[in-house]
């Protein structure tokens, strides 16, 4: 078996604390790494993000991140025209250094692919409680989920295609990877005990997002009755508040009985509708963006990087948008757990995915070889990665990663016969 690429995240305190060269060397010496990229706009999350210590890291014990900041040069020109543009740093340390230049720097005369990642956030939640308030999104109700910025806002539709223009056509990169986050879910409790566990969850969109004006206005603009949708999903809502009497007793029928998520679906056309208008916005949201973006530059590899274990429920049709998007990236870390049963669900995650995309698209999947993750479980990853139809594996992320972790990549890939070959064909014998 072929693979193309061995894919490492790095951080820009990554790279102020380690050095480039340094981790470079190590991720090819253990991992058999051919490929880097920068999280270029990272959310706000303490480092490293499954142990309470940097494993290796040589300055710091921890790293605070800041909260959906910029770790390159931004040009102006790109944004000149819309509201929102990102924001830098205001780390002494890392503002005015233009950490994706250095990646690339360091990475092209190794013969590596550089891509950059727009994580989970593109909009830190301070201008989002200011200036910017007209771009989160909002319950039913009115209540703003901070965090989460609206994807059928005008502004913020022209700011994911400033983002992705000014990577694209101001550095030498391969790929542009995102994770964001879309719409909110409402609640998702788990509802062990539901004889109807799947219908209940898919009930709980009722109370996410988003009723705000823009999606008002894109419903209206595909012919569909936005007040009927507020009426029915409103009530529905108000079931999740055990002080609606009436609503909430429906909801709790739903739970014990034995109703399922497509009869639910019959009964509440209104529902069916606002969930496919939420995959609907998604979908447009990048096709619009890869549109642009190959426009400009034909060749860039627009990345999705898959991480909802129910990506419907956040308005993502993965069939849809990975017809739109040239590659897709596993985002499952089960090894982190310690527990070999969840491989399991990661071989099953897997092959959603590459059932949703198709054969014939570039998938990548990841392992994790941070805490709690073993050597055994590293290398049983990446043989389930194979078998599951991966093309190229990624490692998520070194920060965190134990050494012994970090060598059983390779060791799993020279043991499971797979030859990292980036010419090799697609499907070789």
């Amino acid at each position: 078996m072929y693979w193309k690429e061995v894919v490492a995240s790095l951080y820009a305190w990554d790279l102020l604390d380690e050095g480039l060269d340094r981790m470079l060397d190590v991720l090819e010496r253990d991992t058999l790494t051919n490929s880097t990229y920068l999280v270029a706009l990272m959310h706000d999350e303490k480092r490293p993000l499954t142990d309470f210590y940097y494993p290796h890291n040589p300055r710091r014990k921890v790293y605070w991140t800041e909260d959906s900041r910029a770790y390159w040069q931004p040009n102006p020109d790109v944004y000149a025209h819309g509201r929102i543009q990102p924001r830098a740093s205001d780390n002494p340390e890392i503002r005015n250094h233009d950490w994706l230049q250095e990646l690339i720097d360091g990475s092209r005369p190794r013969g590596m692919t550089v891509g950059a990642e727009l994580s989970h956030t593109w909009v830190d939640k301070e201008r989002m409680q200011g200036e910017l308030a007209d771009i989160v999104q909002r319950d039913i109700f009115g209540t703003p989920f901070m965090g989460n910025i609206c994807l059928n806002h005008p502004d913020v539709r022209a700011y994911g295609q400033a983002l992705y223009l000014d990577l694209a056509t101001h550095y030498d990169i391969d790929f542009i990877q995102t994770c964001l986050v879309g719409f909110h879910p409402g609640r998702q409790q788990p509802w062990a005990a539901s004889n109807a566990q799947e219908a209940v969850r898919l009930a709980g969109i009722s109370t996410g997002g988003c009723f705000c004006e823009h999606c008002r206005n894109a419903a209206a603009a595909q012919g569909l009755d936005w007040q009927a949708i507020l009426d029915r999903v409103g009530w529905l809502a108000k079931g999740f508040d055990g002080h609606n009497h009436q609503q909430s007793f429906e909801l709790r029928l739903l739970r014990e009985s034995s109703t399922t998520a497509t009869a639910l679906l019959v009964e509440e056309p209104e529902l069916y509708a606002f969930l496919k208008f939420r995959t609907d916005s998604v979908t447009s949201f990048f096709r619009e963006i890869s549109q642009t973006v190959h426009a400009a530059r034909p060749a860039i590899d627009l990345r999705l990087n898959h991480f909802a274990a129910y990506p419907e429920l956040m308005g993502l049709d993965l069939k849809a948008v990975g017809q739109i998007m040239d590659s897709v990236r596993s985002s499952d870390y089960s090894e982190q757990s310690g527990d070999p049963t969840r491989m399991a669900w990661k071989r099953a995650y897997l092959h959603g995915i590459r059932r949703a995309i198709g054969v014939d698209k570039y998938f990548l999947s990841a392992i994790s070889p941070r805490p709690k993750a073993t050597p055994e479980l590293v290398k049983e990853g990446i043989l389930v990665s194979a078998q599951c139809g991966a093309d190229a594996l990624t490692i998520g992320h070194y920060d965190g990663a134990w050494p012994n972790c970090l060598r059983a990549i390779r060791e799993g890939i020279e043991e499971a016969g797979i030859i990292i070959d980036r010419n090799a064909p697609m499907f070789a014998d």
